[in-house]
Order: C-alpha cells, then sequence, then structure tokens
C-alpha cells in the first residue's frame, strides 16, 4: 500500500473510532441519567447502584482507550474482547430505557 493510502486508511480507522466511542460515551451518560429518574419498582436501589458502578467502568475504559489512541504514533484499533462488554452495558441501559417506558405507561 502505497504511503498516501495508508495515510488515509489510519485517517478513516480513527474516525470509526472516535465515533464508535462517543456512541459508547452517549449511552453511558444516557444510562446516568436514567438511573436518577428509575424508581424502586422498575430497578431496584442494589440494582441501581451495580448499573451505576457499571456504567462508571465503562466511561473510565472509553477515557483510557482514547489516551492510548491519541498516545499511539500508528492508526489503532479496539479489539472485540475489549468492546463486547461495553455493548453488553449498553444493551443494559436500552433494556432499561424500555422498562422505564413500560412503567410511565402503566
Amino acid at each position: 500500500m502505497d504511503p498516501s493510502n495508508q495515510s488515509e486508511a489510519g485517517a478513516l480507522l480513527d474516525q470509526l473510532l472516535e465515533s464508535l466511542l462517543a456512541d459508547f460515551d452517549r449511552w453511558f451518560q444516557r444510562g446516568e441519567e436514567l438511573l436518577r429518574c428509575c424508581p424502586d419498582d422498575v430497578m431496584g436501589k442494589v440494582e441501581r447502584d451495580r448499573l451505576a458502578a457499571r456504567l462508571t467502568e465503562g466511561q473510565k475504559s472509553i477515557t483510557a482507550t482514547r489516551s492510548l489512541v491519541k498516545a499511539s504514533t500508528q492508526p489503532m484499533a479496539v479489539s472485540m474482547s475489549a468492546i463486547s462488554p461495553w455493548h453488553r452495558l449498553v444493551t443494559e441501559v436500552w433494556g432499561l430505557a424500555a422498562k422505564l417506558a413500560v412503567n410511565r405507561r402503566n
């Protein structure tokens, strides 16, 4: 691959990764917002505290990943083993949003 194509590919990879990390950030923040307004009959306090702790850990992981990407002189990707827990956490946030929506309708 010639250097200009490699540079373009690296820039594209950086843009895609930042977009992905920003999306995780938004969902983790949304999860925290949902937890603040979540009544006990939707999710108990212990369960809310556990989800809040996982969201905080997820945000720390995103911040650490951004720092590593920024410190690298080469384009980076993030392994599926690192991203999978973040996806599961986003799925939990979606589930909480659905439960809150049903609760509001009742």
